[in-house]
C-alpha cells in the first residue's frame, strides 16, 4: 500500500508550508497564526502538528496546541481522523475547537462533556469611517492600555479581571497573568470606560498580528448597561485597527450583542465550536 498522507510534528522548516496554508483562511486560523509567530514551533506552551499529503508535499490539516487548548483547521473532510484523535487522546487539554466543519467528526471518537457553537464574524476595512466617529466627549471616556502604557496601568488589569469575573457569560475569564503577558507580547490592547473607580465596561483584542486581530471580553458590568459603552469601546477599538490595516474578527452568541456588531458593519462567516471535556 503507497502511503500517500501523513501526520508530523512541524518544527520551523515547515513554517512557510504552514502559513501558505492557514493563511488560505486566515480568520479562521487566527489563533494558529498568531500562536505561532509569537511562540514558535519550540516553546513549552505551543505545539504544532500537520497533516501532509505527500503527493503534493502541502499540508492539508493542522493541530495546535496552546496551554490547555486544542485548536484544528482543515479545509477538506479529507484528513486522518484516526491519527489526530490518536494524538488529541494522548494530550492534557481541556478545549478542542475550531471552524464546524472542521471538527465535529471529531464528536464521533472523543468523548467530550459539552458543546459551545458562536457565530463567527469579519470585519474588512470600511470605504466610509465615519460609523466608527465618536462625539468628543465620548472619546474622552475612553481609556487605551497598550504594551507601552502596561506597566503604569496594573492596577487597571486587576480592575478589568474584577469586572470579567462579575459577567456571567464568560465561562473562563482571563487572568492577571494572562492579560498582562498578551499586552505586553503586543498580542493585545484594552479599551475601556471607568466610572465610580471601576472599569465597567471594555473590549480589547487577542491573537493581534501584522493584518488582523480577534475582538475579545466586550462587556459592560450589569449596573451600567443601557449607555452605550460598549459599543464606544467598539467603536474606537474598531477605527484604531482599520487605520492600521488590519481587519477584524469576533465571536458572539446573544444576538442583541450580534445586531449590534452587525451594526458596525460585521458580516457573519460561519460557526465555531468548542467542544471541552
Amino acid at each position: 500500500m503507497v502511503l500517500v498522507n501523513m501526520i508530523t510534528k512541524l518544527s520551523a522548516q515547515h513554517f512557510d508550508k504552514l502559513m501558505e496554508f492557514v493563511r488560505k483562511e486566515k480568520e479562521w486560523n487566527i489563533f494558529i497564526i498568531g500562536d505561532v509567530l509569537s511562540y514558535g514551533f519550540d516553546s513549552p506552551v505551543v505545539q504544532v502538528w500537520g497533516e501532509f499529503d505527500l503527493k503534493t508535499d502541502s499540508i492539508k490539516a493542522v493541530l495546535l496546541q496552546y496551554r490547555k487548548d486544542l485548536i484544528f483547521y482543515s479545509d477538506t473532510l479529507d484528513y486522518d481522523i484516526e491519527g489526530f484523535s490518536n494524538i488529541i487522546l494522548n494530550l492534557k487539554f481541556k478545549t478542542f475547537s475550531g471552524k464546524r466543519s472542521a471538527i465535529l467528526p471529531f464528536a464521533k471518537k472523543i468523548k467530550f462533556s459539552q458543546k459551545r457553537e458562536q457565530s463567527f464574524s469579519k470585519l474588512s476595512q470600511p470605504q466610509d469611517f465615519s460609523s466608527f466617529n465618536l462625539k468628543p466627549e465620548e472619546e474622552n471616556m475612553v481609556k487605551i492600555i497598550t504594551k507601552d502604557n502596561i506597566e503604569e496601568n496594573l492596577d487597571k488589569i486587576e480592575m478589568l479581571v474584577y469586572l470579567y469575573q462579575s459577567i456571567e457569560e464568560f465561562l473562563n475569564p482571563a487572568t492577571f497573568d494572562q492579560i498582562k503577558q498578551d499586552v505586553s507580547l503586543g498580542r493585545s490592547r484594552i479599551y475601556y470606560i471607568e466610572e465610580d473607580g471601576m472599569i465597567v465596561s471594555s473590549a480589547r483584542t487577542g491573537a493581534e498580528i501584522q493584518d488582523m486581530a480577534m475582538v475579545i471580553s466586550v462587556c459592560t458590568m450589569h449596573e451600567y448597561r443601557g449607555k452605550g459603552y460598549a459599543t464606544m469601546c467598539m467603536k474606537k477599538l474598531c477605527s484604531d485597527l482599520l487605520s492600521e490595516g488590519k481587519s477584524l474578527c469576533l465571536f458572539y452568541e446573544n444576538p442583541a450583542a450580534g445586531r449590534i456588531y452587525k451594526k458596525l458593519g460585521f458580516e457573519e462567516l460561519g460557526k465555531w465550536v468548542t467542544f471541552t471535556v
